[in-house]
């Protein structure tokens, strides 16, 4: 009978939910991509509109990559796909609104954004390689590389943690801007928010993945010093 340690479920249920997220995102996306909102808004104008009620003058680039949508607050710069852009889907007003309401975050120096900010900074390229710095010290019994590479991990899980209040927060105004701006009624504004609710998904399973392979591998290095 083949029994596996629990500890290996700390990587293996994370996975599973990522791939349910992932799912469950690609899902929403595609089928209120296939519902054109009621004023015919595209989701380039929806941004426009935002900026000028947010007094934001933030350049828009453009990519052929269907799920590459997001604000840049390095660049100040808001990054829409071609798809999203030049549709008036629901789908493609949810997504500015998001990403718009980020770039208001970022101006008004909100605590969790200017928090994210920094550390990604900081993460942006040794954090990914986080588990190979630990491999690689397990593998050469360098107890720096080890060390530095649960540092590392630690960091990329309160850096999921942090991301959430600004997600989260991020969805809520883009709801009550959309409102507020009459560019989506009741019936629209529902179907916004189970878009944003699915994308939330992902957020809250990218955290706990983050912390899983935090707790994993600080329990691997427990258990080989009970050896």
């Amino acid at each position: 009978m083949l029994v596996i340690n629990p500890i290996y479920l700390l990587l293996i249920i994370p996975v599973f939910l990522g791939w349910f997220a992932q799912w469950r995102v690609r899902q929403s996306y595609q089928k209120y991509m296939k519902v054109s909102n009621k004023k015919g808004i595209k989701g380039s104008e929806v941004a426009k509109a935002l900026f000028s009620h947010h007094k934001l003058n933030i350049p828009i680039l453009l990519t052929k990559r269907p799920m590459l949508n997001y604000y840049n607050p390095q660049g100040k710069t808001l990054h829409l796909s071609e798809k999203i852009a030049e549709h008036d889907s629901i789908t493609s007003i949810s997504i500015v609104a998001h990403e718009v309401e980020h770039a208001l975050q970022d101006k008004q120096g909100c605590k969790y954004m200017v928090m994210r900010n920094r550390m990604a900074k900081s993460l942006a390229i040794m954090g990914q390689f986080s588990p190979l710095i630990f491999m690689w010290g397990i593998f050469f019994r360098n107890a720096i590389f080890i060390y530095l590479g649960i540092i590392l991990l630690f960091g990329m899980a309160i850096f999921a943690l942090i991301s959430l209040p600004v997600e989260l927060n991020a969805s809520k105004r883009a709801l009550q801007t959309l409102k507020k701006l009459e560019i989506a009624d009741k019936e629209e504004i529902k179907m916004v928010a189970t878009v944003l609710r699915d994308a939330s998904l992902t957020y809250f399973v990218g955290a706990g993945q983050r912390i899983a392979t935090f707790l994993f591998i600080v329990m691997i290095l427990f258990m080989a010093h009970q050896i």
